[in-house]
């Protein structure tokens, strides 16, 4: 329940001691009662209670743990771009497969799918399981026999962000291979000779974790009720004792 928490500004807890020095050094003082009756005071209804020491002390530790704001930090999923590698069948050779391996390497916080339209199409969704994908690029083969890329590959982007989908086609004649395309999604055409990993990111540039924001789960409402519970407790007792 409390994995994970912490505060944002521990040293506010030395306020406790000023609390504490002030409750040994600085006594409570109120001007003198004359009273003839003086067993009266000797009676229960005037001596402190334990349960309002507690209330009142509880109540001064509640609000400085609120103070010092526990926080617990949310892990963010890594943002990316959301990536479309299309392989022409006819296009696929070592060298460019060791090509779509590097890319993928280089783009460690984006969602990668691949797409080659054997004549039983090969489709892999938007993952970050990488080394899957890899595993699967490693084991393409060479085809005479290629489908065309249509405007069907939109549904790879059914949770993409807009403006974060990406596609590129690696085909040496992606003019006779590409039907249609989507719209509003970055295309890329790409030459499977040429050493197009490298080139391509500086296009779109990899996201990097160390630049993404950090999110924070704020708990110190919950000391601050406490707290506000405690004095009502302590008001009631020095209200019903004819302290205030």
């Amino acid at each position: 329940m409390f994995e994970g928490i912490y505060f944002q500004f521990p040293k506010l807890a030395f306020i406790l001691f000023f609390f504490l020095a002030c409750a040994s050094l600085c006594p409570l003082r109120s001007n003198p009662i004359y009273f003839p009756n003086l067993p009266f005071f000797n009676r229960d209804e005037t001596k402190p209670s334990l349960w309002m020491w507690v209330a009142k002390w509880l109540m001064i530790s509640m609000l400085i743990v609120a103070l010092m704001s526990p926080v617990r930090e949310i892990p963010q999923e890594g943002r990316g771009y959301d990536i479309l590698i299309t392989l022409d069948p006819r296009s696929i050779t070592p060298q460019n497969i060791e090509q779509v391996r590097t890319f993928i390497q280089q783009r460690p916080e984006d969602r990668i799918a691949l797409y080659v339209p054997y004549e039983s199409p090969l489709m892999i969704p938007l993952s970050r399981d990488h080394d899957r994908i890899t595993s699967m690029v490693e084991q393409l083969e060479s085809s005479e026999v290629s489908g065309k890329i249509t405007r069907e590959i939109e549904r790879f982007f059914a949770t993409s962000e807009k403006g974060m989908g990406w596609v590129l086609i690696v085909s040496e004649n992606p003019k006779e291979w590409v039907r249609s395309l989507p719209i509003g999604i970055d295309i890329t055409t790409i030459d499977p000779e040429s050493d197009w990993a490298d080139e391509t990111d500086r296009d779109h540039l990899p996201f990097m974790v160390m630049n993404s924001r950090k999110y924070f789960e704020y708990f110190y409402i919950y000391p601050l009720f406490i707290g506000f519970l405690a004095m009502l407790a302590y008001l009631f007792g020095r209200n019903q004792k004819g302290l205030l």
